[in-house]
């Protein structure tokens, strides 16, 4: 019997080129159930401080299997993962910032009319 969400095996992963360690959790079919991550090299900080599910990157990352099937098949499961954990840093990242008036007229695109 296959028991979905259940941990069956958890792998600690260094990224070089991202400078990060992954954490991953899988079930039984080695569906990804679980992620975190922590920039860095030190490896013993990430076993004390990292070493467990993040919800919200974990439901990102779903969402962005589902959204980005093209992308994820083009590309190897580590590759995919980085480029989520990259779109989720830069979002989490931009909630904190603070734009003027003028930051948001420059995107607009202008009318020449």
């Amino acid at each position: 019997m296959i028991k979905e969400h259940e941990i069956d095996k958890v792998v600690h992963e260094y990224s070089q080129e991202d400078d990060r360690w992954i954490y991953k959790e899988y079930d039984s079919t080695r569906k990804i159930i679980g992620l975190n991550f922590m920039q860095g090299w030190e490896y013993s900080e990430f076993v004390k401080a990292w070493c467990y599910k993040d919800p919200v990157l974990t439901e990102f990352y779903k969402q962005m299997s589902r959204t980005f099937t093209i992308e994820k098949a083009s590309v190897n499961t580590n590759e995919f993962i980085n480029k989520v954990m990259w779109a989720y840093h830069f979002a989490d990242a931009s909630r904190n910032v603070t734009y003027e008036q003028s930051d948001f007229d420059a995107m607009q695109p202008h009318n020449k009319g």
